[in-house]
């Protein structure tokens, strides 16, 4: 808070300078090196009478404002003459720091890779282990700095990177947790695209984004591939943020943030997933004590803002038709206007500060939990977060928190015997195999024939020899008894053997293609010959039903989920060794540790850190309304 009044001092000596156009760094205040030269006692005595502060402090304020001054002249006419541009730098995270903040000098057009060597001389830590963010965005390694929108006298936060975390794996660097969880996000992207494969009929089997009012958004594979991405990594940034580990859930939220602007800008407005992570953001760099350091937090929160107010309604009246309360989506509001009134605080413009803290700290009361009611409910057997969530939804009245807690939880298990279905169905899908033409099996005509009394076996034959054409399926099948026979469709995979290859091959059928008929109809030669006969020889890629890996994921406006399959066929993917296998293993078991329990655990903020930012700033505010 120290440094903070401090700043606060500075600011308001440097307008009253600027007022009487007192310019230290020229004489007689500076001499022509820029050493101190004489500051004259009565206007120093006139800024302690006007700023209500001792002479002192104004004495030592004024010479930090003109030491400040003369380096940036320095540095300014510097970079003039030979390109050499001086970087603000300041560290935060954990390890052994030689100092906390310091000025680099570098030419622009280096690389970021050797922008961190020389951030690794000045602080003693390696280049692995930093993470340097300007303009909020990361330094990328092989990008010159004057690319990145990096100037003269800019400001750089760099997060120094631990070996490990309290909560993390033991002896496992934060830089490598971020790789894998990108990793791991990009697993799921690229299972969720080849689910897509198979769809036939809209939006089936792949990932389901809804809007609040759950319409489904149709969104191209490339921009759904990046949605994937970014949501899940939001979620891993969302988790750290739960841990308290600022600095690893800004690098991840930001590696999100990166993966949304691939996104068109409707899709973002639809969902308030981006504003959330806006928000997060900048609520990463206010912990991090950096929020003057961060050029783009305003336009972050105003961006934050008008999307909450698409969604949510300008005073939550449409998150009330929607949802049937708006308390449990208040906190997000009371981070919202604390952030802003922080921002409008070191900006210097202490009215609409005043304003926004005063919003935030009415949304604060409205939001105070009754402890006593949060006990008994936690004794009734209810988690702390279901208990907080109830009584903020129903204003702290016991038993609508009982009934809303409830129905929440039915809600829950009625949305997961949903996805066992779609499970369910995915794996029957994928069980059926595919037609003629390419095109998978429908399950929904497939259930329509086994309904109507037709056995599953000659109903998977009849549907894949007509295309998925119903009516023409009923007829084969009633001109064709001898489908009526056929086995059930078979999950597990088939061994195709020397002798059914050789039977298709001397029919003058191309080897490749006879592999994958027989494979697409579990090693029945008559039937594969038929397919073939059917599609004239040539079937349009793989065919095989076993082979496709069984992987499902939901997602929702703010929330995604992801189950890894158990049962994946080395078909799928037969050049993958067991160390690669083990590894997407492993990234799908860490992203599903940090996925959400349920939809609204984003919402599960206790605000206790919210409270004392927010009575920090107001004591500020109250203690500089004199100046």
């Amino acid at each position: 808070m120290g440094s903070i009044h401090t700043e606060e001092v500075q600011r308001h000596l440097r307008q009253a300078l600027n007022r009487d156009k007192v310019k230290l760094w020229e004489s007689p205040y500076s001499r022509e090196d820029g050493t101190a030269h004489q500051i004259p006692e009565n206007l120093i005595l006139k800024y302690s009478e006007e700023l209500r502060l001792s002479k002192d402090v104004v004495a030592a304020n004024m010479e930090e404002l003109r030491l400040h001054a003369v380096r940036k002249l320095a540095s300014r006419r510097k970079f003039q003459t030979s390109g050499v541009a001086t970087l603000k730098i300041k560290l935060a995270g954990k390890g052994n720091l030689k100092c906390s903040s310091f000025e680099l000098e570098t030419t622009l057009q280096i690389l970021g890779k050797a922008f961190k060597k020389l951030l690794s001389e000045k602080c003693g830590l390696a280049p692995d282990h930093l993470k340097p963010i300007a303009v909020g965005r990361v330094i990328k390694d092989d990008v010159p700095l004057s690319s990145q929108h990096i100037s003269n006298n800019a400001q750089v936060l760099v997060i120094c990177l631990s070996e490990s975390e309290a909560e993390a794996q033991r002896k496992e660097e934060q830089v490598s947790k971020v790789r894998r969880a990108r990793e791991g996000a990009e697993l799921l992207a690229d299972t969720l695209a080849a689910d897509d494969d198979m769809e036939h009929d809209g939006n089936q089997y792949g990932l389901q984004i809804a809007d609040q009012t759950g319409r489904a958004l149709q969104i191209p594979r490339e921009e759904k591939r990046a949605l994937t991405v970014a949501m899940a990594l939001n979620e891993r940034g969302k988790a750290a943020l739960k841990r308290k580990q600022h600095g690893e859930a800004l690098l991840l939220l930001l590696e999100a943030d990166r993966e949304f602007q691939q996104c068109r800008s409707e899709i973002l407005q639809a969902v308030d997933n981006y504003a959330i992570l806006c928000l997060d953001i900048v609520w990463c760099y206010l912990c991090l004590k950096n929020v003057t350091a961060l050029p783009d937090a305003e336009n972050r929160l105003q961006k934050c803002e008008q999307l909450f107010h698409k969604s949510y309604g300008s005073n939550l009246e449409r998150l009330t038709t929607v949802k049937g309360s708006s308390g449990q989506e208040k906190a997000l509001f009371v981070r919202l206007h604390l952030l802003q009134g922080v921002v409008f605080f070191h900006q210097g413009r202490r009215n609409q500060a005043v304003a926004e803290l005063a919003k935030a700290d009415a949304f604060l009361r409205q939001l105070q939990v009754d402890e006593s009611k949060l006990t008994e409910l936690m004794t009734m057997g209810f988690s702390g977060a279901e208990a907080r969530l109830g009584l903020r939804a129903c204003s702290n009245n016991l038993q609508a928190a009982v009934t809303h807690i409830m129905q929440k939880q039915e809600e829950r298990r009625e949305i997961k015997k949903k996805e066992q279905e779609e499970r369910r169905q995915k794996k029957l899908a994928k069980k059926l195999g595919k037609t003629a033409n390419g095109d998978w099996v429908k399950v929904d005509l497939y259930n329509a024939l086994v309904n109507m009394g037709f056995p599953k076996g000659g109903a998977v034959a009849a549907l894949q020899q007509t295309n998925n054409n119903i009516q023409q399926a009923i007829q084969v099948l009633q001109d064709q008894p001898e489908l009526l026979t056929l086995p059930d469709p078979n999950p597990g995979p088939v061994s195709i053997t020397d002798e059914m290859l050789a039977q298709l091959v001397s029919l003058g059928f191309d080897p490749e293609m006879s592999r994958r008929a027989l494979q697409s109809c579990q090693g029945m030669a008559q039937r594969a010959i038929d397919m073939l006969l059917q599609s004239g020889g040539v079937l349009p890629g793989v065919s095989s039903a076993s082979g496709s890996t069984s992987t499902s994921s939901s997602s929702s406006t703010s929330s995604s989920s992801a189950t890894p399959s158990s049962s994946s066929s080395s078909d799928a993917s037969p050049a993958k060794s067991p160390e690669e296998l083990q590894r997407e293993k492993e990234a799908y078991e860490e992203l599903a540790s940090d996925l959400a329990d349920h939809e609204e655990d984003y919402l599960d903020l206790t605000l206790e850190e919210e409270s004392v930012f927010l009575q920090e700033y107001r004591a500020l505010l109250a203690s500089t309304l004199s100046f």
